[in-house]
């Protein structure tokens, strides 16, 4: 199975296998990234069933270019050159704002899943 071009960590939420643990690393690389560039944003692959989808880090400049802060497996490991080159990445990206707005949606204060 493969995920829709415009996939994002939100739309594949209720496929990912560890939910919690995934978003909340993912945000935190994504905190890390606009602590230093002023933004963040996060495009997943769209290769598979969202299960466990590698994920890719990315700023913009003032002029408007995308520039890669990293790449990484499901697991928060980086993932090397070669694959994340050859990686079908989604069109759709999520900023740090929208990630950290899911994480309260899905595990903020009071919720117990």
């Amino acid at each position: 199975m493969t995920l829709p071009s415009d996939a994002t960590i939100a739309t594949v939420w209720p496929t990912l296998t560890h939910q919690r643990d995934y978003v909340a690393n993912t945000r935190h690389k994504a905190g890390q990234c606009a602590k230093m560039h002023g933004n963040a944003y996060v495009r997943i692959g769209v290769t598979g069933s969202g299960q466990k989808p590698c994920y890719r880090i990315f700023y913009l400049t003032p002029d408007g270019a995308e520039k890669i802060f990293g790449s990484y497996w499901d697991n928060h490991s980086p993932l090397d050159n070669e694959r994340a080159i050859n990686t079908n990445w989604s069109t759709a990206a999520m900023s740090f704002a929208q990630l950290d707005a899911l994480m309260l949606e899905k595990h903020g204060p009071g919720r117990t899943a």
